[in-house]
């Protein structure tokens, strides 16, 4: 089997009306890119993601996508090999992946800094469509008990809040007071709230609340963060989001008795693809992050919104399990 041809599309998935104006003027992921790759055998896989240029792209013409089973390829090349492979032998990707331990994944909503007002809609919105965790940015320009607030007062009891400080908290002083304030509230987890080389501050943390802190896997190493008992979980997420290393540091993870959860930004080809990592992943029991839910429409059929319950059963057909809403990729070319 040999490549021999990609195509890219480049689009522009719109996101529903009531972040559409917001995500458009902070310009946040507006153009995304859909490849299809071709074989000489008639299979096509499809991928999204970030643009690559040409270069990189004639690097895999003629080249069988079996080459880079566990190996490295761009993320939505590689996806769009995983699916080559899984059709050409009639199996789904996360058998090539491992052996399977969950059936469904779990996949949380998400929202850059908002008022208040804002978030609260986004919430009602996320709870709708079954999301029952909900990443949500705070920021020093905002108070994030009036935030949090606003949300838990228009939602069940059972919708979770997952707080991303992206380390503006700066300090341990610092987290400990929100971690107070919110300590009444359905948190789920502070994510990166201080600097994550800052070993010592988060083992302050730690010390002095039942906060569970998530922080990115490699930084600092993850030996070193282990033994230190910094954090509960960790996030597996870009740039190298390639299947091996994913199920590499989970496995790393796993045997501290860490759960962990994906990040990858893109559509629904990206949500299948992390389904399909999350299957093989025994500790991948935290709720997992595309962004894809934003979108007034998925791209993919069957589609990957909504959800049930927080959950979407993760595909047994031949590769990644879905295919190119080709109408709906049409209305968002570029």
């Amino acid at each position: 089997m040999k490549i021999t041809q990609i195509e890219v599309i480049r689009v522009r998935v719109p996101y529903h009306d009531g972040i559409y104006d917001l995500m458009k003027n902070r310009n946040l992921y507006q153009i995304d890119h859909v490849f299809k790759v071709h074989t000489d055998e008639g299979i096509i896989g499809i991928g999204d993601g970030s643009f690559q240029s040409d270069e990189t792209i004639q690097r895999y013409i003629g080249k069988n996508p079996f080459e880079y089973m566990n190996g490295w390829a761009p993320t939505p090349l590689q996806q769009a090999f995983y699916d080559i492979m899984g059709k050409a032998l009639g199996v789904p990707v996360h058998q090539l992946l491992g052996e399977k331990h969950n059936d469904k994944a779990s996949f949380g909503y998400w929202s850059i800094d908002m008022t208040p007002e804002e978030w609260a809609a986004e919430a009602q919105h996320a709870y709708k469509l079954g999301y029952r965790l909900h990443k949500i940015k705070a920021r020093p320009w905002f108070e994030v008990l009036e935030q949090v607030q606003a949300i838990s007062d228009v939602v069940p009891d059972d919708f979770q809040l997952r707080v991303d400080a992206n380390d503006s908290f700066e300090t341990p002083e610092s987290t400990l007071e929100v971690a107070r304030q919110l300590k009444d509230f359905n948190i789920e987890s502070f994510e990166t709230p201080i600097p994550q080389p800052n070993i010592e501050g988060y083992k302050e943390i730690k010390a002095q609340t039942d906060m569970p802190i998530t922080i990115h896997f490699g930084n600092p190493d993850p030996v070193e963060a282990i033994r230190a008992k910094m954090n509960d979980s960790f996030i597996i997420a870009y740039p190298d989001s390639r299947a091996a290393n994913a199920i590499r540091e989970g496995t790393i993870s796993h045997a501290a008795h860490l759960p962990v959860w994906i990040q990858i930004v893109g559509l629904g080809i990206t949500t299948a693809y992390v389904m399909h990592l999350t299957a093989v992943m025994p500790n991948a029991t935290m709720p997992s992050m595309t962004l894809n839910a934003l979108r007034a429409f998925d791209i993919v059929t069957p589609s990957t919104i909504p959800l049930e319950g927080g959950y979407i059963t993760i595909p047994d057909k031949p590769g990644l399990g879905v295919e190119l809403d080709e109408d709906a990729v049409d209305n968002c070319r570029e």
